[in-house]
């Protein structure tokens, strides 16, 4: 039987998260490996003499740095995740 006198309290509602990232972590994360990936195609082609398209040139110079700051973006939220602690 449930005791009249408790009172279930509900949880806030927690992020998803896959392993220890968050869904920022996780963007910045994929936004770093295709933007490493399009500048080892670029590097490639250019070690054998070949042009490719220019987005794999501009690709990584905009999502790079969007990646840098959805990190800092992660680690200053965790931060204030800890401390409230």
């Amino acid at each position: 039987m449930s005791d009249p006198t408790h009172q279930e309290r509900s949880q806030p509602a927690r992020p998803v998260r896959i392993g220890n990232l968050s869904p920022v972590g996780i963007i910045a994360l994929v936004l770093a490996v295709l933007s490493s990936v399009s500048l080892v195609i670029v590097l490639i082609a250019a070690l054998l003499g070949q042009i490719v398209w220019g987005g794999f040139t501009i690709f990584p110079a905009i999502f790079f740095p969007v990646a840098f700051m959805l990190m800092c973006i992660e680690l200053a939220r965790t931060a204030l995740r800890r401390r409230r602690r």
